[in-house]
């Protein structure tokens, strides 16, 4: 056989073992040290329908490299909403625990009931008083449910990535639906914008919450799934009613919808919020 032949075959080699560290890595706690924050609250990373190890696994190491967040503990849902924890909270630091559906499908009540099983194992190894929550897409969704729930564990400060807030199916595909914003609100409003309207005075009044959307700039303003208009709907709800609210559009190819936790940008306007603009309040 030719040196061209065992060249390839190499190549190949690496890139299966490459691609096999990568996954298997992504689900795994704690990869470097990191400084010493007194920071109370820890920070749930949920990924949306169809969410994988992938959906914030890559975007957990860069933030612990470039912004000192620890990865201290992957959360696995079953279907039955039971949890198993990998890992041990740590307050020391800026505690980042990544939540892992095993039904990839599951909708929004079954997501939440998995939320709430997981803050309640979490408050097993430490207490503490509040959560952050950084939810993609479909799960931003699950996350305002938690929000309105009048949960035993409040939520601090909220990111909500590419959450379709108004649309009429949630994680199916369906045509991407842009209802225009009035002054006075949605030009129409879908079944979850309607149920968050009826339950917003359960909104806990110190909330922080961060709304990033993606515009691919292709026309019509969305990042080919989700709608700006769609994620920013929810800005009639909170107004005058929560601590800060904050919008952010992601511009250009890498706002595409399942390239947004793949964004640097991204990156930067989360930690930026959770852990710097905080010192402004």
């Amino acid at each position: 056989m030719s040196g061209w032949f065992w060249i390839f075959v190499t190549l190949g080699v690496m890139v299966v073992v490459g691609v096999m560290t990568d996954y298997f890595l992504l689900a795994r706690t704690g990869y470097a040290p990191v400084p010493l924050v007194m920071d109370p609250t820890p920070t749930l990373f949920i990924p949306g329908h169809l969410g994988t190890r992938y959906s914030f696994g890559h975007m957990l190491w860069r933030m612990q490299r470039r912004y000192g967040l620890s990865k201290d503990v992957v959360a696995i849902v079953a279907p039955d909403s039971s949890v198993h924890l990998r890992g041990q909270l740590n307050l020391n630091h800026h505690a980042a625990v990544q939540v892992l559906y095993t039904d990839k499908t599951v909708r929004p009540a079954a997501q939440l009931r998995g939320l709430q099983h997981v803050i309640a194992a979490l408050q097993e190894q430490q207490s503490f008083t509040h959560v952050n929550l950084v939810a993609h897409s479909m799960d931003g969704v699950t996350a305002a449910l938690y929000l309105v729930s009048q949960p035993a564990v409040p939520v601090a400060n909220l990111v909500t990535i590419a959450a379709p807030m108004n649309d009429v199916e949630i994680a199916r595909r369906s045509p991407i639906l842009n209802w225009p914003l009035t002054r006075q609100g949605p030009e129409h409003t879908a079944p979850i914008y309607q149920y968050l309207q009826r339950s917003i005075a359960n909104l806990p009044s110190d909330l922080r919450w961060l709304n990033i959307a993606g515009d691919l700039m292709l026309g019509g303003r969305h990042d080919g799934e989700v709608a700006v208009s769609s994620s920013f709907a929810v800005r009639y709800l909170v107004k005058d009613r929560i601590k800060d609210y904050t919008e952010v559009v992601i511009r250009g190819p890498r706002a595409a919808h399942s390239l947004l936790h793949e964004n640097r940008l991204v990156d930067h306007d989360i930690a930026e919020y959770l852990w710097q603009r905080q010192r402004d309040f």
